[in-house]
């Protein structure tokens, strides 16, 4: 019962997520198996904290690959979950930690992201590290990250993870922040 109880709460997260992201971009898939952080393996923060699982455990996730050098869809969608996070009442914003994962780690440093993270929602974490330990995470998403005469193509998508590190869905960056409040809104009710 208890594996039939687990789908059915999942269906019904997924079905909220749809009616919340209803319009042509709306895509949302899910995977199996948690998203687990590698702890020991370089991560860090804007302030320079060291970076794990437990960091996360407990909370739901939004996570985004990107680089402050991006000139359109990295601050498009920052500001999107901005807007979106400012519509959070705060006790279902402690629940939650949206968190930008440098796409560019060689060139966005700790001081680097906390720079830029000041134009966005304060709650936003930066984790930046070794680049391969940021591939490793992006592979685990399903989000390979390409870096090419000082290009980096990657993911546009935000992630929303669960507490257990299961990815709930991918919402497309072109989200409007209302259906992204939602969207987190619902995800934080089950």
């Amino acid at each position: 019962m208890g594996s039939a109880s687990s789908w059915l709460r999942r269906l019904g997260l997924s079905l909220a997520l749809s009616a919340a992201l209803s319009g042509p971009a709306a895509a949302l898939s899910a995977a199996a198996g948690p998203l687990v952080w590698p702890a020991g393996r370089g991560l860090v923060d804007q302030t320079g904290a060291p970076v794990s699982e437990a960091r996360f455990a407990g909370r739901l996730r939004l996570v985004y690959f990107g680089y402050t050098r991006c000139p359109d869809l990295c601050p498009t969608a920052l500001m999107t979950v901005t807007q979106a996070l400012d519509d959070l009442p705060p006790a279902l914003l402690s629940q939650l930690v949206p968190v930008m994962v440098a796409a560019d780690p060689e060139h966005d440093g700790p001081a680097v992201l906390a720079r830029y993270l000041d134009t966005f929602h304060p709650a936003i974490v930066a984790v930046t590290g070794p680049v391969a330990t940021i591939d490793g995470l992006a592979a685990a998403y399903a989000a390979p990250i390409r870096r090419h005469d000082g290009t980096v193509d990657h993911p546009s998508d935000l992630f929303l993870v669960g507490p257990a590190g299961d990815l709930l869905g991918r919402l497309p960056y072109t989200v409007a922040p209302e259906a992204l409040a939602a969207a987190l809104r619902a995800a934080l009710a089950r």
